[in-house]
């Protein structure tokens, strides 16, 4: 893709728009990302005698939003990279569309949304946008949406895959060849109720049906039904909960039975300390389980980052996951913020014969500081004491002692209107 001549054809779609009096309005943001890794035992244990390796990833992003009456377009390009893994005279382009849809209001409470999107629900548990892999996540949907007059929301989500390799096996059926959260979905189908969000009381719950393709080329329907509550008690105690249970069949054809529950309690001991105390059980499958049953649960679309350690060491993982943790944020005047974190992590099942379940403590650790509204400074430092049985479960037995992680990273987010008319 040439992104100047791109870039040019957006800016002359919203000039000519202008001169021809057309436009409600267009807006751009713009995402500049950049973050400096230190991997001493990211996503999985660092053997002895490696060294730690660095990298620096970015991201570039440029969106565009034109409104006119009731239609709203967006198109949001993208590069996101490791630096030097290409050439500095690289002439094959990374560019791609994170975003390109047009939304419809057809009333004030219907509309309809169709194209590369965001799809994000809840906490972002099972689906969600990922902003943490510099790529995220989008979808290419068909969104229906409509609010009710109390303010609560339902959503209505679709989408069919296809690759060009038309690869056909002897039955004559086309196969996927595509992954996507640890299985090949030709087709997501979502339902999504949204309660009124000015409530002390809220709640909301999801279905979503994964038509997953099995080896041989036929589908299995996977299906996640969850739900999500939370009460606000006071300005400083709350409570939230949510709960997910997967049944059917995966791209295996392994008969699906799993859940995710947690609990958390948030209270807000000063004006500047909150606190989390909580937990999470993710299952998972016992080594011996037999061959055509899977009870562990997958986070599918789900951005995992969020959950279970910023080491992101349990994506997704077969003996599942129990994480018992207590989480701060501290509120600094004028000096910005910082998160800390301890996680209690063990395995949901047994992953080996006569081993124990718990497998680490992990410690995070982030300060993020505002310079101005549009620029952000980060840091981060995560510290694994991982024991005898992680290095087990993730096959690594000479591993390091010293398990960490660290980040610097700076985030560019300004956002400004090109033009608006009123009529």
């Amino acid at each position: 893709m040439n992104f100047k001549k791109t870039f040019v054809g957006l800016l002359l779609l919203g000039t000519i728009a202008t001169v021809n009096a057309q436009i409600d309005s267009l807006k751009m943001d713009i995402s500049l990302k950049t973050r400096a890794e230190g991997n001493n035992g990211y996503a999985t244990l660092i053997p002895s005698g490696k060294n730690m390796d660095t990298k620096v990833l970015s991201r570039a992003r440029l969106g565009l939003n034109y409104y006119y009456n009731r239609l709203e377009v967006r198109v949001a390009m993208q590069d996101a990279a490791v630096w030097g893994d290409r050439s500095s005279i690289n002439k094959i382009g990374n560019i791609d569309f994170f975003e390109a849809w047009a939304k419809y209001q057809f009333s004030p409470a219907f509309y309809a949304k169709v194209g590369r999107q965001v799809l994000s629900y809840d906490n972002e548990r099972l689906i969600g946008e990922t902003d943490w892999a510099m790529q995220g996540r989008s979808f290419d949907a068909l969104k229906l949406g409509y609010q009710f007059g109390n303010k609560a929301q339902l959503e209505v989500v679709a989408t069919y895959n296809n690759d060009n390799k038309n690869i056909v096996d002897a039955d004559g059926n086309t196969i996927y060849s595509i992954a996507d959260g640890d299985e090949r979905t030709k087709s997501v189908q979502l339902i999504h109720f949204q309660s009124p969000r000015d409530r002390e009381f809220q709640y909301s719950a999801i279905a979503m049906n994964n038509l997953v393709q099995n080896l041989a080329g036929t589908t299995n329907a996977m299906t996640t039904l969850g739900l999500n509550l939370s009460q606000k008690f006071n300005d400083r105690f709350a409570v939230s909960a949510f709960g997910y249970y997967q049944l059917g069949h995966n791209t295996l054809d392994q008969q699906k039975n799993a859940y995710d529950v947690s609990l958390d309690f948030h209270y807000q001991l000063t004006t500047f300390w909150k606190a989390t105390l909580g937990g999470e059980l993710l299952s998972g499958t016992r080594y011996d389980e037999a061959s055509n049953k899977n009870k562990s649960f997958s986070p599918l679309y789900g951005t995992n980052h969020k959950f279970n350690g910023y080491m992101d060491y349990f994506t997704f993982n077969g003996s599942g996951m129990n994480n018992f943790y207590l989480k701060n944020t501290f509120l600094l005047p004028k000096a910005g913020s910082i998160d800390f974190g301890i996680h209690y992590l063990e395995a949901n099942q047994d992953f080996a014969a006569n081993t124990d379940r718990y497998l680490g403590t992990e410690l995070d650790l982030v300060y993020a500081y505002p310079i101005s509204k549009s620029f952000v400074f980060n840091l981060g430092y995560s510290q694994l004491f991982a024991s005898d049985q992680m290095k087990v479960l993730k096959n690594v037995p000479n591993a390091r002692d010293n398990q960490s992680f660290m980040w610097i990273g700076l985030n560019f987010n300004p956002k400004f209107r090109l033009y608006s008319t009123h009529k």
